[in-house]
């Protein structure tokens, strides 16, 4: 029954009016200390007559969820009691006693209730739960001495053996050890004891053992568990703390220790503040509460004092920690040393600083190099009309002379006059080489999928070569791109083999071959070929070998060329010999 602090009405009635002040005031004593107690009184019977009643009471422990009382007759043994208050009880009562006694003890779960005497050694009571708890028959404590000793734990058996055998105890104790079970399995027992006498003043021993194994095993594997955690935590890279729901410190890991230089006890609480740099420790702080208060996570960053003294920029990251059901524990949070990074952080806002001024810069510089263009566009298209119109009344003037004088002029007036001409067409074609040259890249032409091809048919068709001469053309690709560049690329190169081949029934040969990014285009000839010195003087404007009065050239034309090809971001070289033909190759971005 639950601790009372007053004796049921049916139950004082039956009590014997002399007894009843005695057993009141032992009663509430015992409950008060919270103590096991034994007392006998006088009880009235159904029959009219007093017997006498002996309560033992066994304390409510914090394992057991009611108090054993159990009434056992003294009757027959009470001889300071009158005569006349010794009428045996009925055996069909004590019977009955005993056997709900024997039903309420044998009920308990995992409890052991039992009774020993010290003077032999000997349980003189054991509950059936010892057979199932450890194993063995209840008849075995009960005949075998010291039977129960031998099944502690022999790293334990000193300590209990000396526990059980004080003689001189005070009050109620506990203490918990370990048994070997019959199955050999470790059982643990929180055993709680009562010390008694009996009327005859012989040391009783009464109390409850309790089979604690498996929550013994929740705090082995608890245990485990934190050192485990803690393996981890001291071994990984990065700071780690946590904080209790009082938002106090109480762990921080070696990482930490190492990095400010202090011992565990100088951080735990507050004291991880007073590494903290005196300018944003109150923000720190701040922050960290108000995610406390709140339980939400947290991220900032803040200075901490290395152990060398030097402030580093710290990154603090913390979460809010919950049990299984959902209560509060605490917080975790992890550090990161990111002072190189603030370094490349301020270097990068420096750069984007400077990029942004020179973006502004390049921005305007174009905008001056666009109307410079514009400028140019325009200039070139006044002195190409400007000085076209005089060249071509130059050219028409000495024809009209001739004719006039077609009669009086001499074979070497003659010559002169073809000569003046020439110089006119040579001019004329210098001065559209240079507008050629100045508009790559600065005029926009459509992409669209070019047949290779095609295009080298319509290039050959265009200049009309002797029928003597062959040109080989290899099976092309087709491609994006702009076709007017490549047009006027395959253009130069060709007309070149041609006009500087010194026979009338040369060989060109072109050929392509297929890169990951790009095409290489071969153009190749069987002509006299140029000596290796000469080999970037061809890409130079006005640059030609032949005299010009041997060859018409203006000394633009592979200029040109270089210049559509890095454009659009290719490459051209030639490779060539004297007396072994010219090859120049060409790249093209697919």
């Amino acid at each position: 029954m639950s601790q009372i602090e007053t004796v049921p009405g049916e139950l004082w009635q039956t009590i014997h009016p002399e007894d009843r002040d005695r057993y009141y005031q032992q009663r509430q004593q015992a409950i008060a200390c919270q103590q096991a107690y034994t007392v006998s009184y006088r009880v009235l019977a159904a029959d009219g007559n007093y017997y006498w009643w002996q309560e033992q009471v066994i304390p409510e422990a914090s394992d057991v969820p009611d108090r054993q009382v159990t009434c056992i007759d003294r009757t027959e043994v009470n001889s300071t009691e009158p005569e006349s208050a010794k009428t045996p009880i009925k055996t069909a009562q004590l019977e009955a006693v005993q056997q709900r006694f024997q039903d309420l003890v044998n009920g308990l779960e995992d409890t052991i209730v039992w009774e020993y005497d010290a003077a032999t050694a000997r349980f003189t009571f054991v509950s059936q739960s010892a057979a199932e708890i450890l194993g063995y028959p209840v008849e075995q404590w009960l005949e075998q001495p010291n039977f129960w000793q031998n099944l502690v734990h022999p790293e334990d058996r000193a300590n209990v053996v000396h526990f059980y055998h004080q003689e001189k105890r005070e009050r109620d104790c506990s203490l918990e050890y370990r048994c070997i079970a019959a199955d050999g399995r470790v059982v643990w027992l929180r055993d709680r004891l009562h010390f008694a006498r009996d009327r005859e003043e012989k040391s009783k021993l009464r109390g409850l053992m309790l089979d604690i194994t498996a929550a013994k095993q929740t705090e082995a594997e608890l245990r485990e568990s934190e050192a485990r955690f803690r393996t981890m935590a001291d071994g990984a890279p990065v700071m780690i703390w946590m904080a209790g729901t009082d938002s106090l410190w109480e762990f921080a890991n070696q990482s930490w220790l190492n990095f400010t230089g202090r011992s565990l006890k100088q951080e735990l609480g507050e004291g991880w503040t007073e590494a903290v740099h005196p300018q944003d420790v109150s923000r720190c702080v701040k922050t960290y509460l108000s995610a406390f208060h709140s339980r939400q996570e947290f991220a900032q960053e803040f200075r901490l004092r290395r152990a060398d003294g030097k402030y580093r920029w710290i990154f603090e990251k913390g979460s809010p920690r919950f049990t299984p059901d959902g209560s509060f524990a605490g917080y975790i949070g992890c550090c990161l040393d990111i002072s190189d990074r603030k370094v490349s952080e301020d270097a990068l806002k420096t750069r984007a600083e400077e990029l942004t001024y020179l973006t502004t810069v390049l921005a305007q510089t174009n905008a001056t190099l666009e109307k410079r263009n514009q400028e140019l566009d325009q200039f070139a298209y006044v002195a190409s009309h400007d000085l076209k119109a005089p060249l071509r009344a130059i050219a028409n003037l000495s024809g009209w002379i001739e004719e006039d004088l077609s009669d009086k002029l001499t074979a070497d007036t003659r010559h002169q006059m073809n000569l003046l001409r020439g110089r006119v067409h040579r001019m004329e074609a210098l001065i559209n080489g240079l507008l050629q040259y100045s508009r790559v890249g600065r005029m926009d032409t459509p992409k669209f999928e070019v047949s290779v091809g095609d295009l080298l048919a319509e290039v050959v068709d265009s200049l009309s070569p002797p029928e003597t001469f062959s040109i080989e053309i290899a099976p092309m690709p087709t491609i994006v791109t702009e076709k007017l560049p490549l047009q006027q690329v395959f253009t130069n190169l060709i007309s070149n083999a041609i006009k500087y081949h010194p026979r009338q029934d040369g060989r060109v040969s072109i050929s392509v071959q297929e890169y990951a990014s790009n095409y290489e285009f071969v153009v190749a000839d069987d002509g006299d070929g140029i000596a290796p010195e000469y080999h970037d003087k061809v890409f130079g404007i006005f640059q030609t070998l032949s005299p010009r009065d041997t060859i018409e050239s203006t000394g633009i034309g592979l200029a040109i060329v270089k210049k559509i090809v890095e454009q659009q971001g290719g490459t051209i070289r030639l490779k060539s010999q004297p007396g072994q033909g010219a090859a120049f190759y060409f790249t093209w971005k697919k």
